[in-house]
């Protein structure tokens, strides 16, 4: 009972913290000109070159004239399983079978959806395709220190996670929960698991023991 009138404590002070912040942040935009604001991000001719890609295929495929993004949106949601199918084949999934339907639209609204029902992929084949130098994990925790992990880096983790699960009998099937923190280890460790075909689950130490 106790650790329950603690805990709705701290979340009632939380919501206290965040009110105030919201309210002083409000205040300082209202007077504040926006006149010295450098620009972040400007487009330049590449600026979305891979959904004038996919934009390509769809009208191609589709006999469709899309000028621009908002076309391409109208299109996406008027053409719901059509275009997760197509987005299914551009990004490149790997999988043993392909599905059989994208997604029930006659399905109750009350049902949470299916999506690609019939589909066997492995999780980890799919996120440890890519093998290069490009940055996979930026780690960045209360300690202030700043650590970066390539696609190579985490390829060769997983291996060595896969390779040490393995070791102690871990198989297809089997079930692995996690009690860490957000940290680069714990994406090896499930990269390591999913890749055996075992399920993995987490539970973040924030959550409490109980």
């Amino acid at each position: 009972m106790l650790r329950r009138r603690v805990r709705e404590l701290q979340e009632l002070l939380f919501v206290v913290y965040l009110y105030k912040l919201v309210v002083s942040l409000k205040g300082e935009m209202y007077h504040r000109k926006f006149t010295d604001v450098p620009v972040v991000w400007k487009p330049n001719e590449n600026s979305g070159k891979i959904m004038k890609k996919f934009k390509k295929i769809v009208e191609d495929k589709y006999m469709v004239k899309l000028d621009g993004y908002m076309d391409l949106y109208k299109w996406s949601t008027e053409n719901l399983c059509e275009f997760w199918a197509e987005m299914w084949d551009f990004v490149g999934i790997i999988s043993s079978k392909r599905f059989d339907t994208v997604l029930d639209l006659n399905a109750p609204m009350n049902d949470l959806p299916k999506w690609y029902e019939g589909a066997k992929l492995n999780f980890a084949e799919n996120l440890l395709k890519y093998r290069d130098d490009k940055i996979a994990i930026i780690q960045d925790g209360e300690d202030a220190k700043i650590e970066k992990v390539t696609f190579a880096q985490m390829y060769e983790e997983a291996k060595l996670y896969s390779a040490a699960f393995r070791k102690f009998g871990l198989k297809k099937g089997d079930r692995v929960a996690c009690y860490m923190s957000n940290r680069k280890e714990a994406v090896f460790a499930m990269m390591g698991v999913t890749s055996i075909g075992a399920i993995w689950t987490a539970a973040l130490p924030l959550l409490g023991s109980e």
